[in-house]
């Protein structure tokens, strides 16, 4: 990422507006929602980079757009207003196919698929979120927060849903099944987990299991708030398809509170939750936070004008400038070679991370040179990628905590944490490493098979 140069390949000016939400669909679709009521709907031509459809903008809303978020299949985009509806358009042609009233009308903050394309859920100014079946019926209506829930999330196998809201707590629930347990009371709690309120959150698509237990799974979040920071937290969870009474090391076998600085944690014998870092982010308030496809990468967004780009050790790896008032919200394409960040500036900056972009450029076949390692990024086997960097290991090296890590990933994680796992947040007996020479080997000799793959195709 260092050796690369980000630099603008394209603004867009048509809103009229703050820029209040961004979504982009596979590498070429780009949604953008404002202030000014309309959403507007982008697609990548070679020659123009991103051109409005035809038949954007989008008309629907009586005031403004507070979330656009395009369907897991992409055929559906659905986007949310403080009008208290969240309104289902037909990407193919923009005829809106639905409307959803939120319960008591209220002013609705967030919207967002289920990566699995079961649900929708739409969350509001009451601190109540709305759950939507496939066939666009109510299924649950549920006060989760006192304050406004401007926050939701859904870790990638659509089994947790994450809520925060306006006072800084975090809400976290177990919804495997399509929602078919009670949503009355939280699975984990974190109550002031940002000063002041939560304002984004997002999951990464990585997810690991505990060496030791072969069950637990840990998710990895990223929050952030007014209080300028961003927060990375371990989310533990016991699936309902395992015996939840075999004991965990990650998981308490009965309600538990514990904390993470000013942050209580209230524990279930289904999930826990762990703050592993705390970064000072950003002069002013962090509005929004994404973790790029394959997890070697975070974004966020501040109120201090600038987009930032971290790794997973929690370094700044750039700083862009180029908004001239708040930004609220950026999006990540599928191959991580472009974002696109929105303002209250009203202009959309579409950033080319790869420094080999141009508006002729077919960016539907370019691959990023962040994982220039393979064409097949997301198919290398999980257990040959780094729980830290979650990139491709070359020294893997056991810890005390059971995982494998790259070896200058845990060294440096070591060097600021003292004996810490960093999966877990237990302390360890020792940051002694020990050599995967085993791992190493089927590593290499799946790099080989790559080389000689790509051999043949040539």
């Amino acid at each position: 990422m260092s050796a690369t140069k980000t630099t603008i390949l394209q603004k867009l000016t048509a809103h009229t507006s703050d820029v209040t939400s961004l979504d982009f669909y596979g590498n070429a679709l780009l949604v953008t929602g404002s202030s000014d009521k309309t959403v507007r709907v982008w697609r990548w031509v070679a020659g123009s980079g991103f051109r409005e459809e035809s038949f954007s903008p989008l008309l629907g809303h009586r005031y403004g757009v507070t979330g656009v978020r395009v369907s897991p299949k992409g055929a559906v985009l659905a986007s949310a207003s403080v009008d208290g509806t969240v309104i289902l358009w037909n990407l193919s042609n923009g005829e809106i196919s639905n409307v959803i009233n939120q319960q008591g009308g209220e002013a609705i903050r967030a919207c967002i698929f289920s990566p699995n394309g079961s649900t929708i859920v739409s969350s509001d100014d009451n601190g109540s979120v709305c759950i939507w079946g496939q066939d666009k019926s109510l299924k649950s209506h549920v006060k989760v927060h006192d304050e406004a829930v401007h926050t939701i999330a859904f870790s990638s196998d659509s089994d947790i849903l994450l809520t925060a809201c306006t006072l800084g707590n975090v809400r976290l629930y177990a919804v495997e099944n399509y929602f078919a347990g009670d949503l009355s009371s939280a699975d984990c709690s974190i109550d002031a987990a940002h000063d002041m309120g939560v304002l984004s959150a997002d999951f990464c698509k990585i997810v690991h299991t505990d060496p030791t237990d072969k069950c637990s799974l840990i998710y990895t979040v990223a929050t952030c708030g007014t209080d300028h920071y961003i927060k990375i937290w371990r989310i533990f969870f016991m699936p309902n398809n395992i015996d939840r009474s075999r004991r965990s090391r990650l998981i308490p076998t009965t309600p538990q509170e514990h904390f993470a600085g000013q942050s209580t944690i209230y524990s279930t014998e289904v999930m826990n939750a762990s703050c592993v870092q705390t970064i000072s982010a950003h002069g002013s308030s962090v509005t929004c936070v994404r973790f790029n496809p394959t997890g070697t990468l975070l974004f966020s967004c501040s109120l201090d004008k600038t987009i930032k780009i971290w790794n997973q050790q929690g370094t700044c790896l750039k700083t862009l400038s180029e908004h001239s008032r708040y930004v609220n919200c950026l999006a990540i394409n599928s191959d991580s070679s472009v974002i696109a960040s929105g303002s209250n500036d009203r202009t959309v900056v579409v950033w080319d991370l790869t420094s080999r972009l141009n508006l002729n450029s077919h960016i539907t076949g370019i691959r990023s040179l962040l994982f220039s390692i393979a064409v097949k990024t997301a198919d290398i086997p999980l257990e040959f990628t780094c729980p830290i960097t979650h990139e491709l290991m070359k020294d893997p090296v056991y810890a005390e905590d059971g995982f494998t890590y790259e070896r200058s990933a845990i060294k440096e994680w070591f060097s600021r944490e003292k004996a810490i796992s960093p999966m877990t947040n237990l302390e360890l007996t020792t940051d002694e490493l020990v050599e995967n020479g085993k791992l190493k080997q089927q590593i290499e000799d799946y790099m080989r098979s790559l080389d000689t793959d790509a051999g043949e195709v040539n």
